[in-house]
């Protein structure tokens, strides 16, 4: 298959050629879908008396003891999973806000840094929000009469939600694209970087004017200002991920090597769909001299093959 059989290029009606995006179903998709299932099974559980969750979320969610129970430091990731239940006062807003969100500007985020670092980042985002909602909510737990009386009812505080992750995506499509024209309830057209600052700044004055209100503003600030640190000094987290395994350090006999052809196509035709995904992306005119000579390449061999 040519690079022009494929479904990033086809043609339109006067037979020119365009570019078309991947028809496969993107990481962003998938992690909204994951979410409202969470939601949904959640509705169908029992609700923790005095809580307001249902068991699934309270079972997800990220307490404020979880320094006494280490075994279930694993929340500090479950927890950007798992929203308020049905039956509570937030019900279906807190997870439609959060999906709609991620789903708006996700997609854009994930097709500049490709599904694997936007994967990763994600998660970490979720972590590094749950950990600063976890020390600055400890801090006041122990620092005040409130947060006393709490402590001796034996009540922790808890978080659940992906608002602290979304925080994270959505500062940073402000950043890669600041005077991207959004609209507001769709109608007020402003550019993309006065609604981020609205977003932080209401978080600020929130966390300055009513710092015990219901609403995660850590977990939101800590999210901005991991995007912030993101872009700012170029990070990309799944570097750090190994693609394979690490060999065995101790194999039987000599390791032998075979020429393998359809391996080496392979190769060739995933750094082709790499380069194709950076034409719809960027343009033409932003491929660097190897990733043109990798099309190059690969439309010779694909009339080679025809030929043959």
């Amino acid at each position: 298959m040519g690079i022009y059989d494929r479904e990033y290029y086809q043609e339109d009606d006067q037979g020119r050629r365009i570019v078309r995006a991947n028809s496969q179903m993107s990481l962003v998709t998938k992690l909204v879908i994951i979410n409202f299932a969470i939601f949904i099974a959640d509705a169908f559980t029992r609700q923790v008396p005095g809580t307001g969750q249902g068991w699934l979320s309270h079972f997800l969610s990220l307490g404020t003891d979880v320094y006494m129970h280490p075994l279930k430091l694993w929340t500090l990731l479950s927890y950007g999973f798992a929203h308020a239940s049905l039956g509570s006062p937030e019900g279906i807003w807190h997870v439609g806000m959060n999906m709609f969100m991620l789903w708006m500007f996700g997609r854009d985020v994930e097709m500049r840094l490709g599904k694997r670092e936007f994967l990763t980042l994600y998660l970490v985002a979720i972590v590094v929000s749950g950990l600063v909602w976890l020390g600055l909510e400890t801090f006041w737990l122990f620092n005040s009469e409130l947060g006393a009386l709490l402590r001796q009812a034996g009540q922790p505080m808890t978080l659940v939600g992906a608002s602290g992750a979304v925080m994270t995506v959505f500062i940073l499509f402000v950043l890669y694209d600041p005077r991207r024209t959004l609209y507001i309830w769709g109608i007020v057209a402003v550019p993309a970087w006065m609604v981020g600052l609205l977003l932080v700044g209401s978080d600020y004055l929130r966390a300055i004017t009513n710092p015990n209100d219901s609403v995660a503003w850590q977990a939101h600030l800590a999210g901005a200002g991991l995007a912030f640190l993101y872009f700012r000094f170029r990070w990309n987290f799944s570097r750090f991920i190994p693609n394979k395994l690490p060999a065995a350090s101790v194999r039987m006999g000599p390791r032998l090597k075979v020429h393998d052809p359809d391996q080496r196509d392979a190769s060739l035709e995933d750094e082709a769909d790499r380069v194709l995904a950076k034409v719809h992306q960027q343009g033409l005119g932003s491929l660097t001299a190897r990733e043109r000579k990798v099309l190059e390449a690969h439309s010779r061999r694909v009339r080679d093959r025809r030929g043959s």
